[in-house]
């Protein structure tokens, strides 16, 4: 399955761990945006990551210091907020458009070694091969989205949440990844 963002590429998608879980808007995100509405001007997209809540069981948000809020990264096309918690895919399946009611994120959560390939990552040009990746703040090349996603990034920090490697990289943003979740992973 593939989405603008986003390619499972192996073993294939019926073969994933996945589940819904409450959405939270994140501490800087209004209240007034409804991430499930395609035409709201911040919604999800295939590919963005959540964050595991710390505080409340079974919910994710898009976390970071910036989340979604109207403000973008301290300067256009800098990443920040390395995450330090739980980390996973959102994928939303095509035809569900049961997550605007229910208010529940489709989320794919493993199994440990699936590969995947996504458009949402800062600095490829400069990742090589094997190198770990956590989720970041990012508002895209040059701050061309308008708005803060979620999206994966380069290891800076040993204890952040590292959710894979790159096993291919593609052209600038555009890499393949092997996902293999954890904190703290060797560099």
């Amino acid at each position: 399955m593939a989405g603008t963002y986003i390619s499972i590429l192996q073993p294939g998608y019926s073969t994933l761990w996945t589940r819904d879980l409450l959405y939270t808007p994140g501490t800087n995100e209004s209240a007034s945006i409804n991430p499930f509405d395609p035409n709201d001007d911040r919604p999800l997209v295939e590919g963005e990551w959540l964050e595991h809540s710390s505080t409340v069981q079974n919910r994710v948000s898009r976390g970071g210091a910036n989340g979604a809020g109207a403000g973008a990264c301290t300067a256009p096309g800098i990443k920040e907020n390395e995450g330090m918690n739980p980390s996973y895919m959102y994928f939303m399946e095509q035809g569900r458009y049961d997550a605007q009611a229910t208010k529940r994120v489709h989320m794919i959560l493993g199994p440990y070694g699936y590969e995947f390939r996504t458009k949402l990552c800062d600095d490829t040009v400069a990742i090589p091969v094997n190198t770990a990746l956590t989720v970041w703040d990012w508002d895209g090349p040059a701050g061309a989205w308008g708005l803060v996603r979620r999206v994966l990034g380069a290891r800076v920090d040993a204890a952040s949440w590292t959710v894979g490697r790159v096993v291919r990289v593609f052209g600038t943003n555009d890499v393949s990844v092997i996902f293999m979740p954890g904190s703290g992973h060797a560099a």
